[in-house]
């Protein structure tokens, strides 16, 4: 498992492509586990729309993770 952290204020975020060995969860920051056991590669993103001190907007984030 591993986070992925994203700064600033989030005003909302969503699930954008789900990985397909796995699962991904949303508390205050999104969470990456793997199915038991997979070994390979796996693809998932995560849509947040935020603002900080200098701009606001809305950024996807794709992860391309290999689990060995």
């Amino acid at each position: 498992m591993f986070s992925v952290n994203i700064t600033g204020e989030i005003l909302s975020s969503s699930v954008s492509q789900n990985p397909a060995h796995g699962t991904l969860q949303q508390l205050n920051v999104s969470s990456f586990v793997s199915e038991a056991g997979y070994r390979g590669r796996d693809t998932f993103s995560v849509q947040a729309t935020g603002k900080s001190q200098t701009s606001s907007g809305t950024s996807v984030t794709t992860i391309n993770a290999t689990l060995q």
